[in-house]
């Protein structure tokens, strides 16, 4: 019993970090990469860097208060500039709190006060040593000194735990953006390869002509498409070759009920998107929008750059249109998709790839036609990369 309180007494103590408690500076030290994503972080904002001046000022005009006029303007002038430099040391700090800068900033804050005291020091000693307010100025301008370097201290220290904290964070969201962009890559339609394995059992079974073209077909559609789901944009010229084998499989298998067209502007197949985007987006239209009908549709895959810029993506069909319940999904939430493994499925999976890509720049929407059916419209509003050529 005797030894729990000691025991609890040395784990408290390890776990202090007593280069923060003896002030020897930042403990944690990034590499130049981490520096290039830190640097992304915003600024100081406006209200903080006035925030900051007002209270240097006020802090200037308390140190200055209950001294002769000469002595008083002297104090009121040497705090102010005293907490620029401060700040200025801090704004500096705060971009990169590192214990080079550090050190740094503390000789910034003793140099000006030593240098003022040592030369009132040195013209008048036995005055200063004789006349009581002296001592007291003497006191305050060691206070300020210490209040400017603790802040100075805190800045740093704070910064740089935040610092180490957001990088941590952004790793461990990254881990699991990147394992969500895996699933979903890999994410090929169980029951399109079932129903077309099933579909190519039962005509080989019955020795029906279909099954070659069949198995032709299926055969280029997953020649076409695995390797493309190790890469993390693929162009869309090269997906919409994928939809199209994909396009001859469903047309084996439903005969004259699907027809398809595929317009690819020879400007926007170079373009490069998440891989998968459009493969999910066919095959909705195919499920939902041609499938339904007894006597089938069209769908349509379009790719072209518009006038203002970008990219644009639509892929319509003629079918009965869009459920009330795709159309009222809530926008694009990653977090909360992170957290339901539901959401990464189908449209939304489709949302967090161009999201992950793109941000904000890009956008996939549903909507009605005017004349029946579904339009499936991604736009990328600034201009998306380009595939290299290839020799």
């Amino acid at each position: 019993m005797m030894n729990k309180p000691w025991a609890t007494l040395r784990g408290f103590f390890r776990e202090v970090d007593w280069r923060l408690v003896f002030l020897l500076g930042p403990r944690h030290r990034f590499t130049p990469e981490q520096w290039q994503r830190l640097d992304r972080l915003p600024g100081i904002s406006p209200t903080i860097k006035v925030a900051a001046v007002v209270n240097v000022l006020a802090l200037a005009l308390v140190a200055a208060l209950k001294l002769p006029w000469p002595i008083a303007r002297l104090v009121f002038c040497g705090t102010l500039l005293l907490g620029l430099v401060t700040l200025w040391v801090s704004a500096d700090m705060w971009r990169r709190p590192t214990q080079k800068r550090l050190h740094r900033a503390y000789g910034f804050s003793a140099v000006p006060l030593g240098a003022v005291f040592g030369f009132m020091l040195a013209s008048q000693p036995q005055r200063w040593l004789q006349e009581p307010w002296h001592h007291e100025l003497l006191i305050r301008g060691c206070a300020i000194g210490f209040v400017y370097t603790m802040a100075i201290w805190a800045v740093a220290m704070w910064r740089n735990e935040f610092m180490a904290d957001w990088l941590h964070d952004e790793a461990l969201r990254e881990q699991k953006l990147e394992l969500a962009q895996r699933l979903s890559s890999a994410q090929i339609q169980p029951h399109f390869l079932f129903n077309s394995l099933a579909s190519l059992q039962h005509w080989v079974a019955v020795k029906d002509d279909r099954a070659a073209p069949l198995l032709q077909s299926l055969t280029s559609y997953l020649r076409a498409t695995l390797p493309l789901f190790d890469r993390p944009l693929l162009s869309v010229g090269e997906e919409a070759e994928a939809v199209r084998r994909y396009l001859e499989v469903m047309q084996a298998r439903l005969g004259g009920r699907l027809r398809f067209v595929l317009d690819i502007a020879p400007d926007a197949a170079t373009a490069q998107l998440p891989p998968g985007v459009l493969l999910t987006l066919v095959e909705n239209a195919v499920e939902h929008g041609v499938q339904p009908q007894l006597s089938g549709g069209e769908l349509q895959l379009r790719a072209y750059l518009p006038a203002e810029g970008g990219l644009c993506v639509e892929v319509l069909d003629d079918g009965p249109g869009p459920s009330d319940a795709l159309l009222q999904l809530p926008p694009l939430d990653p977090a909360a998709m992170l957290r339901d493994a539901q959401a990464s499925l189908g449209l939304q999976n489709s949302r967090l790839r161009l999201w992950q890509a793109f941000g904000d720049q890009a956008e996939l929407s549903l909507s009605h036609r005017s004349e029946g059916g579904c339009r499936a419209q991604v736009w990328v509003r600034t201009s998306p990369p380009h595939a290299q050529s290839r020799t």
